[in-house]
This record gives structure tokens, C-alpha cells and sequence, in this order.
């Protein structure tokens, strides 16, 4: 049998991957929602002794990315959306 307690399993390392890809905006959204899920998934292998605990950092850093990445995005997006439109209007009023 093989000793899963001293190796990342191939999802800590998909949800970090991903984690990292969710600064692609736009796609970032998708990627960020699949490294939470499949950090979970493997957080819970882990708790249940199925999956290497070695992944477990990367699982919690896939989990952080996706959520946080995407966030920032969007709210830059938006602030330059915003900016953009106010500023036209400002030209426009002139």
C-alpha cells in the first residue's frame, strides 16, 4: 500500500494551480470557484487520512487565492468602470 502521509496529492496541487490562475480576469472567477472546491475536497481526504497531509499548505493556499484573487479583480474592474464613466461625464459637462 502506498504511504500517502509524505506526498501532495494532484488536487493540492490543481486547487493551487488554479488559485494562482484566478488573477485571469474573467476566467480568474471559474478558476477561483474550482481551487476552492478541490482545496476542499482534499482538505477532507486529509481530515479522513485518503490524501498526504504534505498537500495540506497548498490546499489552504489554493482555498485563499480563489477566494481573494477574483475579489480583486472584480473591484478593480469596477473602480476603473466607474472612473472610466465619471470621467466622461466630467469631460462632457464642460
Amino acid at each position: 500500500m502506498q504511504d500517502v502521509n509524505n506526498t501532495a496529492s494532484g488536487l493540492s496541487k490543481a486547487s493551487l494551480i488554479c488559485g494562482i490562475c484566478a488573477i485571469i480576469p474573467f476566467a480568474g472567477t471559474a478558476s477561483g470557484l474550482a481551487a476552492i472546491i478541490t482545496g476542499i475536497i482534499d482538505l477532507v481526504k486529509i481530515s479522513k487520512g485518503e490524501s498526504g497531509a504534505a498537500g495540506k499548505g497548498k490546499d489552504i493556499a489554493g482555498i485563499i487565492l480563489g477566494v481573494l484573487l477574483p475579489v480583486i479583480m472584480w473591484i478593480i474592474l469596477w473602480v476603473t468602470i466607474f472612473a472610466v464613466i465619471t470621467g466622461t461625464a466630467a469631460a462632457l459637462s464642460k
